[in-house]
């Protein structure tokens, strides 16, 4: 049986899934098995991205890695600590829950100030200096990016008693962020930022704790989000990332032919998803509607309103990354 065919029976399982190698494989042949964790649900599209990543690298070496989803095991905010410490062997989370340790990355945060996509795209290549830079960093708490997962863009959930259409309307709201970055963002629009896991922020819009919040588009129809909220705004104000990572301790203890298996998984893995995600983000705008759920678009002049709004947060960065962030300026701005 190949590999490919029995990881892809495996993954009929919604919890933990083995991506197990040939049943073929001699009991004596070197093996290792690797526990990787995610907060997101197992039918979220960075999930299946990470599971394609998986199957890549057991078709090509004798790695098994098992998927614990829908945080089994660690919570976005933990999963950093975690995966430098070696308590789990990989990982993924957004960039966002760096900021204690690396302020510059926040940049991606900061309201529209990388530009469009295809220049967010273009810092973000692999290669790229921003990206060389920012990765050096990661690797340096202990936690080896293997590659960027492109989330798509930034967007408002909101109630309709209650809609966010326009900056003015988030003063006095509390509204859920998950990051420090974000929440500047919302405490110059006027409100509250709550920052709150991914994994709890169904519960934090039902329950009422908080008001409002951002997400990924992506997560209204993984989530479900529309269950519980009216107004998905597409205010796109700032380019959310997962990175894919490894315990550097345990990349060091691989051999250069299962490095380099990871490393060409992970390119293919990261251009898969940046290919698709504009499609992605489509299909769950589409899907919001179906449910009856409204999707307020942004024309040039509102996208205007909302980056004016946003000039303090940019100050704020400056003033809070450091030398780091002075570089991380300079290169997008050359």
């Amino acid at each position: 049986m190949k590999k490919t065919k029995m990881i892809k029976a495996l993954m009929t399982s919604v919890g933990a899934c083995t991506l197990a190698v040939s049943m073929g494989m001699s009991a004596s042949a070197a093996e290792r098995t690797l526990r990787f964790t995610t907060q997101l649900p197992a039918k979220n599209f960075a999930t299946q991205n990470a599971v394609e990543f998986t199957q890549c690298v057991a078709d090509k070496s004798d790695i098994t890695i098992e998927v614990y989803d829908s945080a089994q095991l660690y919570r976005d905010k933990e999963v950093p600590q975690a995966v430098a410490s070696g308590a789990v062997d990989m990982g993924m989370t957004t960039t966002a829950r760096f900021a204690g340790t690396i302020p510059a990355i926040e940049i991606l945060y900061v309201p529209f100030a990388m530009g469009g996509r295809d220049d967010i795209i273009g810092h973000l290549a692999p290669g790229a200096e921003l990206r060389t830079m920012l990765d050096a960093e990661l690797t340096k708490t202990g936690a080896r990016p293997i590659y960027w997962m492109d989330y798509g863009t930034a967007v408002f959930v909101s109630k309709a008693d209650n809609p966010i259409r326009k900056p003015a309307d988030v003063e006095g709201m509390k509204v859920r962020v998950f990051g420090k970055t974000l929440g500047d963002f919302v405490t110059a629009l006027g409100g509250a930022p709550t920052l709150t896991s991914g994994s709890e922020q169904f519960l934090a819009y039902q329950r009422g704790t908080v008001d409002a919040g951002m997400t990924g588009i992506g997560s209204v129809k993984s989530r479900k989000l529309y269950e519980v909220m009216d107004v998905v705004t597409r205010s796109e104000h700032a380019k959310i990332e997962f990175v894919m990572f490894i315990n550097d301790g345990i990349w060091n203890s691989l051999s250069g032919e299962e490095q380099a298996s990871m490393t060409e998984c992970g390119l293919i893995s990261e251009a898969n998803l940046r290919e698709s995600i504009a499609l992605v983000e489509a299909d769950a705008a589409a899907d919001t509607i179906s449910h009856g759920k409204e999707v307020v678009e942004m024309t040039e002049a509102d996208r205007a309103e909302w980056k004016a709004a946003a000039q303090p947060v940019v100050d704020a960065y400056l003033a809070n990354s450091g030398e780091l962030g002075q570089k991380v300026l300079a290169i997008i701005n050359q």
